[in-house]
């Protein structure tokens, strides 16, 4: 049998289904194994489901997407940045879960007394829960930044999840802007710009666990790089 010539198609350029179909491939490559493909598997069926009404938002005159591509771009970047624990990628999948459709979570798969995040540590495991946890914001009197800086101070993995996040998010305020929502992508740089420099600098002080090195340092090249393209996009717009 001839083994067909992969290529690396960039994420951004990916709809749902190639992007599952990729998941799988990455997973399959990186972490083997019946019990991790199940819990990618299942993690990647769950966030379809709860997501499934959403769409990404800030489109202006843009097509509008399916909210499900954001979760699975992060995952599958993480992968790509050669994670190998099926536990981060599932966390990964299921990271916004509890911040944006906690309800849909409990309504369908909730026991009565339970909160969104006992019940993903019941469906996934504690590490999960504990990863999608520590990336969800708390809201309230904590600020984003200071839940970012909460963050990168620990020594979670959960911080290589935000730092693809951030790629994703942050990544596309160049390619959103002229669309029709100027001035939203504008407060939205002026929020991503520091919680860049926060992350990278987390990262950079979690280099010295060996278990995720060559991740933490494809996702550090990713902030420096991200870090860049956001200051230079501030300059061309006055943004200070």
């Amino acid at each position: 049998m001839t083994t067909l010539p992969t290529t690396r198609v960039q994420l951004k350029q990916m709809d749902p289904a190639m992007l599952v179909f990729e998941l799988e491939r990455e997973t399959q490559r990186l972490i083997p194994g019946a019990a991790n493909a199940e819990l990618v598997t299942g993690a990647a069926a769950t966030a379809s489901f709860l997501h499934r009404k959403q769409t990404r938002f800030v489109r202006g005159d843009m097509p509008r997407v399916p909210y499900i591509e954001h979760p699975l771009r992060v995952a599958l970047r993480l992968l790509r940045w050669d994670a190998t624990d099926a536990k981060l990628i599932a966390a990964a999948l299921l990271h916004d879960v509890v911040e944006d459709c906690s309800k849909e979570l409990l309504a369908a798969f909730g026991l009565p007394g339970e909160d969104p995040l006992a019940c993903l540590t019941r469906l996934y495991g504690r590490r999960v829960a504990m990863l999608v946890g520590a990336v969800t914001n708390p809201g309230g009197s904590i600020s984003y930044e200071e839940h970012l800086m909460l963050l990168a101070g620990s020594s979670s993995r959960a911080l290589l999840i935000k730092a693809s996040d951030l790629k994703d998010n942050a990544g596309s305020i160049r390619h959103q802007l002229g669309h029709g929502q100027d001035s939203r992508m504008y407060r939205m740089l002026f929020k991503y710009m520091p919680a860049v420099e926060i992350v990278g600098a987390g990262l950079r002080r979690s280099l010295c666990c060996p278990a995720t090195q060559q991740c933490t340092v494809a996702a550090i090249a990713a902030m420096d790089t991200l870090g860049h393209d956001l200051r230079t996009l501030s300059a061309e717009h006055g943004i200070d």
